[in-house]
């Protein structure tokens, strides 16, 4: 039997996303939460000793869809993850949009004793006062993209173009998990083999007519693009002719199939940045790239 005390708690506290976990007792309406994380009573305002032994309903209220309920109880018994967007409520009563991921942890002999609910905040729903500042604060960024603009044929990269040693770990991990294939799975990168990553780590998926969406955009690069970008479509964003420069490094990682090095420069009007950026394509189990995952860091001093 799974053992709560050896499914690695130490490692979730350390997560900057909400981790909640709850025993899979076949009743939805019995299970209860056994375990939740720091960035959950953040997120929440719930301490750890409030919610253990309570139902994960406590986040329901007068908004949310019990349509999703049923739709994550149908995928569970396929055992399954389920994602989606849930409308939830703190403990002041304050409603956000969270984008969540509901997944069973499957023992050896493939059951499943508990569920874990990851989920970061999509939105706060309460109208914010609009003043000129947070109307700036807001406004959407400018993108610089020194590549691919400029050649360099001496093959002699500028000092802001360089890579950072996080990135060469990441690939590095990326290179010994796919082993003698092309593309190693999504499902391969999970939490626990990330973790020192996952701030600075994006997921977009990637459709077959060219199109990318923001699945997960870590917390880091939410303070560093100015604006969390989970659930944007690339080329819904602005200014288009410098994000089509963006796209155009995504569909070529779909191309290839091998990872790119695509750095950016950010800029808001007040301030700048440059960032050294990897892209690594992913499958869903096929031949396909269904995923492109990018870790951005901030251009050392």
């Amino acid at each position: 039997m799974l053992a709560f005390d050896k499914l690695g708690p130490q490692i979730w506290d350390a997560s900057p996303f909400s981790v909640v976990l709850i025993d899979y007792t076949t009743k939805p309406n019995q299970r209860k939460i056994v375990y939740v994380n720091s960035a959950f009573t953040h997120l929440t305002g719930f301490a750890a000793e409030e919610v253990i032994g309570k139902p994960l309903t406590l986040l329901d209220g007068p908004g949310t869809d019990p349509t999703r309920s049923v739709e994550c109880e149908a995928t569970l018994k396929d055992a399954k993850t389920y994602e989606a967007t849930f409308l939830h409520y703190r403990k002041d009563g304050s409603k956000y949009l969270s984008r969540a991921t509901v997944a069973p942890l499957l023992d050896q002999d493939g059951s499943a004793k508990f569920l874990m609910l990851i989920e970061m905040m999509a939105s706060s729903i309460e109208p914010p006062e609009l003043t000129a500042k947070s109307i700036s604060e807001f406004a959407p960024l400018t993108l610089t993209l020194p590549m691919p603009l400029r050649e360099y044929p001496s093959a002699r990269t500028p000092a802001h173009l360089r890579s950072r040693p996080e990135l060469d770990a990441l690939r590095a991990l990326w290179t010994t998990i796919r082993g003698r294939r092309e593309i190693p799975q999504r499902s391969e990168f999970d939490l626990g083999t990330v973790m020192q990553w996952v701030p600075n780590l994006s997921i977009a998926t990637a459709t077959p007519d060219g199109r990318f969406q923001f699945r997960l955009f870590g917390t880091e690069l939410t303070r560093l693009y100015g604006r969390n970008l989970t659930g944007s479509v690339l080329d819904d964003l602005t200014p288009k002719d410098l994000w089509s420069v963006v796209i155009m490094h995504y569909r070529e990682v779909v191309r290839t199939r091998k990872p790119l090095f695509a750095p950016i420069s950010i800029s808001n009007g007040r301030w700048y940045n440059e960032v050294s950026r990897l892209l690594l394509p992913l499958s869903d189990g096929d031949e396909r790239v269904a995923f492109v995952m990018g870790a951005d860091y901030a251009r050392l001093a």
